[in-house]
């Protein structure tokens, strides 16, 4: 599904994967639960380009519905594999009953990778990443979020390993200038994203 010229959702993933169209090239946000490689290169073959086209894939964290065929996706397409260094030895270690994957780039809060601003938000995990698009005014949410009928809501408590840090960090997203919202889980927020954002913000309270 095409989200924005250059960014483009991938149909049937249970985490979304996400698509962005950079330098000629094809960058991959998170990868899929394990078999889900075949929707992703299948996609990407829809838009006229070949696996070989894939130079880089962004971990958000390294649960296996983000990771799951990242090894495979990797070894299609030589691509490099990029995570915060918090989450490399999840990911390296397979600590998530994920197969374990090498990860060339270690990212830092701040970071710039792919013209994309790397955001550190741990809470749901102590790597996990929001990936702010300052051109697009949007933001990769991982999962800090999730949206269900057009409203924004935490990860239950239950899937982070800190439930507070997380909320932190959603409350720390507010200073970045955006409006656009394209979340792991549920649908793309487009225009109306921060006003969502500052409706959950409100709701969970200090």
């Amino acid at each position: 599904m095409k989200i924005f010229e250059n960014v483009h959702l991938v149909d049937g993933t249970m985490a979304n994967v996400y698509l962005v169209l950079h330098e000629g090239k094809v960058v991959l946000i998170d990868a899929g639960l394990p078999g889900e490689h075949e929707k992703v290169l299948r996609y990407i073959k829809e838009l006229g380009f070949a696996p070989e086209d894939v130079d880089l894939i962004i971990a958000t964290h390294g649960h296996p519905d983000h990771v799951g065929s990242l090894k495979v996706l990797k070894e299609l397409t030589c691509a490099k594999v990029a995570a915060h260094r918090e989450e490399i030895p999840y990911i390296t270690g397979g600590k998530w009953n994920t197969e374990p994957v090498e990860v060339e780039i270690p990212l830092e809060d701040g970071d710039e990778i792919a013209n994309l601003k790397v955001v550190h938000s741990p809470g749901h995990t102590p790597g996990s990443i929001v990936l702010y698009s300052k051109e697009l005014r949007a933001i990769f949410t991982g999962d800090l979020v999730h949206e269900e009928d057009g409203r924004l809501y935490e990860i239950p408590h239950r899937y982070s390993l800190d439930p507070m840090k997380n909320r932190e960090a959603i409350r720390n997203i507010l200073r970045l200038d955006f409006e656009h919202v394209l979340p792991s889980h549920g649908k793309p927020i487009l225009n109306e994203g921060k006003e969502r954002w500052r409706e959950l913000v409100e709701e969970l309270g200090e």
